[in-house]
């Protein structure tokens, strides 16, 4: 035994002089220089926070507003609201900081100095003053930065959640209300009349599909209806495309046999947000379109099977394009939830069976066949119901502009013996759609929150499940 231990063992425990073994560094600041009149202030010492508004700002913080060392706590709307010294000076917009014509930034993060403090703060419900001490280098001392409150609490120009964002809440349908929701706009207002194309736009963001008529007769016109919306998204295909029967077609779409529900361009890394397709010609029998809402169909086994719609999450499923000119593929969970969170709203689905590659590579495929297949099945179950179905035959100088990973759509096989069946085709991205939707809304925010009637039906999917966002 070592000779170190062997005196200690024999001596009495209780003349050993032991010292606490410190397992950990404590950084914790003890309570102090708390506001002398804490009934002034809605933060009090209770809230087990050091008030350091006498060390930097020599003096009391206004009434709502908490100092920190390194953050300011803010009361506004009644929430409190907390913001590191660093970030709440990293998102001043004022003239010094960003270009008020470009609106870039003249500064980076990184130069902000890692123990910048305010030295004077100014609060009075609806705008915070903040004057710093140890500012950016370079900048004057009496740079102020001026923040209104709904900016400190939503500083996004288009919030995710928003009625223009890319998790607003829509407005579900099935085959009979859309015969009632159906909205149509002409050409001629479509281009020409802000009013009427903001009520378009806003029946786009909550149904995922609208229809122009009365186009003129001219194969140009369909680029010209996308790009009001924003820039054509350009593929392989071509920045538009047509859609009529050819020989030997490297894509189901170009030939005259029923094609069933999906959605376009699974394969690639971003398929796009929104199509449109053009009709020129439709004179043969057959070749109506259908038009069913994914989501609300993924709603329904939700409310009625969340076992089946976790699962339908979960499976992801391979898409390919693999011809001599192009290369693609990429897999999709069925169903894309905001932020992976299934207690959230749906934000994409994915499905398109004519473009499914092999799914063998995936093992939790193989363990879960069974769960998967029937979640599956029942997902095909609900779109394909003729409930489900909106389905019209476009005219001649009808267009269709709809969401496509939300709207799945089909057509009905047709004849080319007797008559011709032509639509020009493009794609606008799902980015410039929400930036539509948001200068839309900030163009006439009444218009774009005048609500929607909404067809009451027995059997539909509870409007709380994806109701109409009221938010901004």
């Amino acid at each position: 035994m070592s000779r170190v231990l062997v005196p200690l063992l024999r001596s009495s425990w209780r003349t050993l002089r032991l010292r606490p073994l410190v397992l950990r560094r404590d950084y914790s600041v003890p309570i102090r220089n708390v506001a002398s009149n804490p009934k002034s202030n809605p933060f009090t010492a209770q809230d087990g926070l050091v008030d350091y508004a006498d060390k930097y700002l020599h003096g009391p913080a206004p009434e709502g507003v908490k100092i920190m060392e390194n953050q300011m706590n803010v009361t506004i709307d009644g929430n409190r609201r907390w913001f590191r010294y660093g970030f709440l000076r990293d998102a001043c917009k004022c003239p010094l900081c960003v270009d008020q014509h470009s609106k870039q930034r003249k500064f980076r993060l990184t130069d902000i100095p890692h123990y910048i403090t305010p030295r004077s703060v100014k609060w009075d419900g609806k705008k915070l003053e903040v004057q710093w001490a140890n500012d950016i280098k370079g900048f004057d001392p009496e740079h102020t930065s001026v923040y209104e409150a709904v900016k400190l609490q939503v500083p996004q120009p288009n919030p995710p959640k928003s009625d223009t964002g890319r998790h607003r809440k829509r407005m579900m349908w099935t085959a009979k209300s859309m015969e009632e929701l159906q909205h149509w706009i002409s050409y001629e207002d479509y281009m020409n009349d802000e009013k009427k194309f903001i009520t378009a736009m806003r029946n786009l963001s909550l149904l995922g599909i609208i229809f122009v008529k009365d186009i003129p007769d001219s194969r140009e016109m369909v680029e010209k209806i996308a790009t009001r919306m924003g820039p054509l998204r350009n593929t392989f295909y071509g920045p538009t495309w047509d859609v009529r029967s050819v020989p030997e077609a490297k894509n189901v779409a170009y030939t005259n046999v029923f094609l069933g529900f999906h959605m376009d361009l699974m394969y690639m890394n971003e398929p796009p947000g929104y199509q449109l397709l053009h009709c020129l010609e439709n004179s043969c029998d057959g070749g109506e379109s259908l038009f069913t809402d994914s989501f609300r169909a993924a709603n329904e086994i939700r409310s009625q099977r969340p076992d089946l719609f976790q699962y339908l999450t979960e499976f992801r499923l391979n898409y390919e394009y693999d011809h001599k000119e192009h290369v693609y593929n990429n897999s999709w969970p069925v169903v894309e939830m905001e932020d992976g969170n299934l207690s959230k709203s749906i934000a994409r689905v994915n499905y398109s069976p004519p473009f499914q590659g092999p799914s063998i590579a995936n093992m939790m495929n193989h363990e879960r066949y069974a769960e998967f297949t029937r979640a599956l099945k029942q997902f095909t179950y609900e779109i394909e119901r003729k409930r489900n179905i909106f389905q019209l035959k476009l005219n001649p100088g009808e267009c269709v502009i709809f969401e496509n990973r939300r709207v799945l759509h089909a057509r009905n096989q047709f004849n080319t013996e007797q008559g011709k069946r032509w639509l020009a085709g493009a794609y606008v991205d799902e980015d410039a759609l929400l930036s539509t939707f948001r200068t839309c809304r900030n163009a006439d925010s009444r218009l774009w929150g005048k609500p929607i009637e909404r067809p009451v039906e027995s059997g539909s999917v509870p409007p709380s499940a994806e109701g109409v966002s009221e938010g901004q």
